[in-house]
């Protein structure tokens, strides 16, 4: 008996990728109609048709994920990151349904228990607060995708940042500019990210013969406070550095109003990195340089991979992506002072 049809094989005819064939077939508005009527002739003559019965059986899984975020509406990369996802679902006709843990373990595995039992076909659970295998016991045999924070071993699916990249580029624009004395500023918990940011920090310093410094202050849920506050401890320290590197870009504008409150210029006594590249980084009084974490792309690949779990149609899927953040120039650095 001949393999039945999927949305591979009508890809590999067509020469078009299995998303483009699934967003064919779903009518999306992005997708030529000239490019649908060629997907649907090739599905006819194959004979391709959804496999009813799981869809049957999961009818309301297939048409919904679900997303848990740490935050929402601070102007966050999860911001970012939720309309990625969502604009991306929307587009294969998914829908997600939304849960913010507010950063609190309990009630990030409370979102997920509901959502399960909201019948989502899958969940994408960013910067996991809880134990990962609590959040997994909860979720049972709903897969689980997992965006930055902690992540379980290698049979657990992730999308993850290479933030020791992140620290390598910092420190190499930093002492390109001539800083030697280079402080990482950090928070509590102390996470995957954070771990990642400080060992990669430390080895970029060191492969310099430079000394790192790094000040953990305050938490992430008040970040800008956080950079405040890691300034002030610098200055009664009375060896403040040439440039700060920031987790990120709220910790880098709460430094910022630190130093000016001092009576410090940023970037000609001190320079000042940031790292998600959010909006406020544009505006001309800040001029943040940065980190740019590809959020567009991480949610594109959270929902192709939510959806290739949920219908399980043939196409391949890639357990684990690593991406890597680049490096966004503005006025906030300058050469280090004499």
């Amino acid at each position: 008996m001949p393999d039945r049809p999927t949305l591979k094989t009508i890809g590999q005819i067509a020469g078009l990728s299995h998303v483009a064939v699934s967003k064919a077939l779903r009518d999306a508005p992005d997708i030529s109609a000239a490019t649908k009527a060629r997907v649907r002739k090739i599905a006819d003559e194959l004979g391709y048709t959804p496999n009813m019965a799981a869809r049957n059986l999961y009818l309301r899984r297939t048409s919904a994920i679900g997303m848990v975020v740490p935050a929402m509406g601070e102007g966050t990369a999860y911001d970012l990151i939720f309309n990625e996802v969502s604009a991306a679902a929307a587009a294969l006709d998914f829908c997600v349904m939304l849960g913010s843990s507010h950063r609190d373990s309990r009630l990030e595995e409370r979102h997920c228990g509901m959502m399960v039992g909201n019948q989502v076909g899958a969940l994408i659970v960013a910067s996991c607060t809880s134990d990962v295998s609590r959040v997994k016991a909860v979720c049972g045999a709903t897969p689980i995708i997992f965006i930055g924070g902690k992540t379980a071993p290698d049979e657990t699916y992730a999308l993850l940042c290479d933030y020791r990249h992140s620290s390598a580029l910092a420190v190499e624009h930093l002492s390109g500019l001539g800083h030697r004395d280079i402080a990482l500023l950090t928070y509590e918990p102390y996470n995957r990210t954070i771990m990642q940011k400080e060992e990669g920090f430390t080895a970029a310093m060191e492969r310099r013969c430079l000394k790192p410094r790094i000040i953990r202050s305050g938490n992430a849920a008040d970040a800008m406070r956080a950079g405040m506050a890691a300034v002030e401890a610098l200055l009664k320290s009375g060896q403040f550095p040439t440039a700060l590197w920031c987790a990120s870009d709220y910790m880098a504008v709460g430094a910022i109003n630190a130093l000016k409150l001092h009576g410090l210029s940023v970037p000609r006594d001190v320079s000042v990195m940031g790292h998600d590249d959010l909006y406020f980084g544009l505006y001309p009084d800040i001029g943040l340089t940065t980190l740019h974490t590809p959020m567009a792309e991480i949610g594109r690949a959270a929902v192709e991979l939510a959806i290739a779990l949920i219908e399980r149609d043939g196409r391949e899927i890639q357990p684990r992506q690593v991406f890597r953040p680049t490096l966004v120039v503005r006025g906030s650095t300058g050469p280090a002072r004499s």
